[in-house]
């Protein structure tokens, strides 16, 4: 197993790891406040009603959202409804996501992307603690690269 190198506190990008990486857990966490994390598994999301399904489950979304891409995008800006000021998201065989849909899946990452930026954009405020967004891909070490690259699309 290799230490994994993706943690970098303060940079807005979905990070790709492989399964096999381990990191120490020091900087894994937060120096401090309420950390959410949510681990959905890629085989389950190999479609769009997949991918809604297991955020819904995972993030525990409201009874509103509405079941597309928007509502999803809406939702990671959100996230009013958990009582946590980190949010760490793993996604387990991300390779496998909307793997025969490459436009859907363009739209999940770049909704991903957009919500670590939204998240790293928002300013400190005084007395309350700034939330942080986190997206993890996890997948096998021979396809790390070509994920990163749809990352950039």
């Amino acid at each position: 197993m290799s230490e994994a190198i993706w943690w970098a506190p303060g940079e807005a990008e979905v990070r790709v790891a492989a399964t096999d990486s381990t990191i120490p857990v020091a900087h894994a966490l937060p120096p401090t406040g309420l950390i959410y994390s949510a681990r959905m598994q890629g085989h389950e999301m190999r479609d769009s009603d997949g991918v809604f399904t297991q955020f819904y489950e995972a993030l525990r979304l409201p009874d509103y959202f509405g079941w597309n891409w928007d509502a999803l995008r809406d939702c990671l800006r959100d996230l009013h409804w958990i009582s946590a000021t980190h949010f760490l998201l793993t996604i387990d065989d991300a390779d496998a996501v909307l793997s025969e849909n490459p436009e859907e899946r363009e739209t999940l990452f770049q909704a991903l992307n957009d919500a670590t930026k939204f998240w790293a954009g928002r300013p400190d405020l005084p007395g309350q603690e700034k939330a942080t967004f986190d997206v993890v891909l996890l997948c096998p070490s021979d396809v790390q690269e070509e994920m990163r690259r749809e990352l950039r699309v």
